[in-house]
């Protein structure tokens, strides 16, 4: 059954980048816990390298995705929501254009082409980190609409500015807000994900410094999310 799950993934180039980012953030968890405990510098590099090797596997495995992605833009102007119809055109357009610019990054490195790797690294990164903001946006305005579904069996903030907690049921709220995670796994799963890629290109960018190990965990562990919504499909988000 395991191994019918992985034939599933690995026949889809989707697939095969989720679970090449999953070996990617987990080499890098790797390589910086075994540095931190000063191990062999032969081992470190090796694994810095395997990263490296599977971040330069990603990139072409997506070489000509940003056609597709901008292109699939145009069918997100159609959706009636206003609100969906904004974030979800704007992520796709921000994916587009970081992934233009990680081809030219790619075509750079690789001797191709002869420019700034660096200020297109960052470029790269700026659009990425505007397309997670536009899914969490997209995120919490899901998680609103079911709250509000939902909001005579959860805690108001009315009950904690009167005092009159003591007579709410907290733990039949706490089984009913389980109960509608459950029912909302898409919506749980694509907030769990955009949640930890935020910080990735926050810290590429300078804007938090988290360690390696730390990016190496939030990056393995989005990559889990997604790989999930593939195994699962009922787990997706959509319109997506």
């Amino acid at each position: 059954m395991n191994m019918d799950i992985i034939i599933q993934v690995n026949n889809q180039s989707n697939g095969r980048d989720k679970l090449a980012r999953l070996a990617q953030y987990t080499s890098r968890l790797i390589w910086h816990q075994l540095e931190r405990r000063h191990a062999n510098k032969y081992s470190v590099d090796r694994i810095k390298n395997l990263e490296l090797t599977l971040s330069s596997f990603r990139k072409i495995l997506r070489l000509g995705r940003c056609v597709d992605i901008c292109y699939s833009a145009l069918n997100s102007m159609n959706i009636d929501d206003p609100f969906l119809r904004l974030a979800i055109t704007t992520s796709k357009l921000a994916h587009s254009l970081f992934l233009y610019a990680d081809h030219i990054v790619w075509f750079t490195k690789s001797g191709f082409l002869k420019t700034d790797s660096d200020k297109w690294n960052r470029t790269a990164n700026k659009f990425w980190l505007l397309s997670i903001i536009a899914n969490l946006a997209r995120d919490f305005y899901e998680i609103l609409q079911v709250l509000e579904l939902n909001k005579t069996n959860l805690l108001k903030p009315s009950y904690l500015l009167n005092g009159s907690v003591k007579n709410f049921d907290i733990s039949g709220s706490a089984r009913h807000l389980y109960m509608i995670v459950n029912c909302h796994k898409d919506i749980f799963i694509d907030t769990l994900k955009n949640s930890c890629d935020l910080f990735i290109p926050l810290t590429a960018l300078g804007f938090t410094k988290l360690s390696p190990s730390a990016v190496g965990t939030l990056g393995a562990i989005s990559s889990l999310a997604a790989l999930v919504t593939i195994v699962k499909p009922i787990t997706k988000l959509v319109p997506a």
